[in-house]
């Protein structure tokens, strides 16, 4: 039974929406410029293009990630622009649900234990949130592998308990980032359905991003972007009227993917990546992920793994090319196996990728004399997390025991012991009580780098 949208306001709202990065200067990038749209509940939309066409951030800025933003985005007729901090937690918690290519599971925690992860924040019972979960493994047939923890699983079972925590809080409106993306034909099939079935059977709003065009027969409308600017609307069905699985061109998405799939790998990029980040070097591993991350969203595995390499090779200095390397890759067009991305983009990209990595070799360099003034049951991981925010917000701490205290706020939040809302009560608290004794004004900038270097990390 199909649950018909209650409203025919729009749940989603963007007016001029623009977002701009280095604004005013020579390296401007226009990520996104003049984004209009209306979506309404109950409907199932893709936004559609190559990669870097603005694709990603216009998700993003829907989900509240994205504050760089010009121009207005409403949700629910509210504007997210004028949130403050309390009111965009509440917004992440109760109306969206995200879904990434990366699954981002805790590696150390259980599936089930995984899933009801974002309970917490709500304070919820616990009768209450096993209940959910249970609810959320059976429909997507994934019970049996509750008690198991992530790395037990397939790249499609991951993703489906990606989803299962997702729909946890009970949002109306999920976004999901290239969900296939990491996936085999096979397994993003079962995951297109299982977000079609949502949409049909659930009424939920389905906001997706992809650039593969065998999934847009799953779309209601498809939002077509080019160089950060939507340049066509189309239209497959009505609002309300379920995907025909006549229509449906399953062996397409299977052909685009199994195309995917079936690229040449990037000579020497696995033995590259292996030789550079080391088991212990977790402060290469996470900033090559990072930079990746932050300057290319929504590229496939094959593509992010040949930057990676050239990325690694670059921060450890054994790149041959050096930069010449990867602005040669993302400037190749398609048939000579690089990104095709325009000449300035690629200039731009590059650049912004040596200035990280020069100061990331300024970190390291420092790790040593960082290292005998605060040494304590030194952890590599935790004393380059601490490292890196120490350094990126100007923090000197005169106390060893602040350090102490930083330290084991960090290592719970790897564990999964605490969650980011603790984590920024932590710094804030005293000494004498656990804390650091950090500005309230602060914190919640450092407690959301903390939270993209542990993404990175997963």
């Amino acid at each position: 039974m199909i649950k018909k949208p209650v409203t025919d306001k729009p749940i989603v709202k963007a007016e001029k929406l623009s977002v701009i990065y280095f604004l005013g200067r020579p390296n401007q990038v226009n990520a996104v410029t003049d984004a209009n749209l209306e979506i309404f509940p109950g409907e199932f939309i893709i936004f559609f293009g190559p990669s870097g066409c603005g694709k990603s951030t216009l998700l993003y800025s829907i989900a509240g990630l994205e504050r760089n933003i010009q121009g207005n985005v409403f949700i629910n007729g509210a504007n997210l622009a004028k949130f403050n901090n309390k009111e965009l937690d509440n917004h992440r918690q109760h109306t969206i649900g995200m879904i990434f290519q990366a699954y981002y599971l805790i590696s150390s925690l259980s599936v089930f234990n995984n899933i009801v992860l974002p309970q917490f924040s709500l304070n919820t019972r616990n009768k209450d949130r096993e209940a959910k979960a249970d609810e959320l493994l059976k429909f997507f047939g994934v019970g049996e592998q509750k008690d198991k923890y992530p790395n037990e699983l397939s790249g499609g079972q991951q993703q489906r308990i990606a989803i299962c925590r997702s729909l946890i809080n009970e949002p109306d409106l999920i976004l999901a980032d290239e969900p296939t993306g990491n996936l085999d034909s096979k397994s993003a099939t079962d995951v297109m359905n299982l977000l079609s079935e949502l949409n049909e059977k659930k009424g939920k709003t389905v906001i997706l991003v992809t650039h593969s065009p065998g999934s847009l027969d799953y779309a209601h409308r498809v939002f077509h972007m080019k160089d950060g600017r939507i340049i066509e609307m189309t239209v497959n069905r009505k609002r309300g009227e379920p995907v025909s699985k006549t229509v449906l061109k399953e062996n397409i998405l299977a052909k685009d993917l199994d195309v995917k799939a079936g690229k040449p790998k990037p000579a020497g990029a696995k033995s590259a990546e292996s030789a550079v980040l080391g088991r212990g070097d977790f402060l290469v591993s996470v900033k090559a992920r990072e930079i990746v991350a932050e300057v290319l969203t929504g590229l496939s595995v094959e593509e992010i793994g040949h930057i990676e390499a050239i990325v690694a090779k670059m921060i450890a200095g054994t790149a041959k090319g050096g930069s010449y390397n990867l602005l040669e890759y993302l400037d190749a067009d398609s048939v000579e196996h690089g990104l095709g991305l325009n000449y300035a983009t690629a200039s731009k990209l590059t650049e912004r990728i040596k200035k990280v990595i020069r100061e990331i070799n300024n970190l390291r360099e420092k790790e040593a004399k960082f290292k005998s003034q605060f040494y304590h049951d030194y952890d590599p991981e935790i004393t380059s997390i601490r490292h890196h925010i120490f350094e990126y917000f100007d923090i000197r701490l005169s106390q060893h025991r602040a350090v102490v205290n930083f330290d084991d706020i960090i290592k719970d939040r790897l564990a999964g012991f605490i969650d980011v809302n603790e984590v920024r009560v932590r710094l804030n608290q005293p000494l004498e009580e656990g804390g650091v004794g950090l500005d309230r004004r602060v914190v919640d900038k450092i407690s959301k780098r903390i939270e993209l270097l542990i993404l990175g990390k997963m």
